[in-house]
């Protein structure tokens, strides 16, 4: 009971303080392009809108084939690895590639 009673003023107590302000917005807008004053023309690009959110490609050092690659003399190399059968099997294969 007098937990009851400790939850119920605790909720209905008021608190001293004003909440606080939230925080200032900021917009996710380019700036607009800037006028110029002599009356030139100014062109001014925009990046299309659902370009900023897409993942740009790594850089080529930091792409890695994940396939393991043996490397043959004459340019040739041999890839084993493993596909899905006809009736969801695992398949091991290998494949050679020889340069010509």
């Amino acid at each position: 009971m007098l937990g009851w009673t400790a939850m119920f003023l605790q909720a209905a107590t008021l608190p001293d303080a004003a909440p606080a302000a939230p925080p200032a917005r900021t917009s996710v807008l380019p700036p607009p392009c800037p006028s110029d004053a002599n009356g030139d023309i100014v062109v001014c690009g925009r990046v299309d809108a659902q370009e900023t959110y897409r993942l740009r490609a790594l850089p080529e050092r930091f792409v890695k084939d994940p396939r393991f690659r043996i490397n043959l003399p004459g340019g040739s190399t041999i890839t084993p690895h493993i596909d899905q059968g006809r009736l969801g099997d695992a398949q091991a294969k290998v494949t050679l590639k020889v340069p010509f």
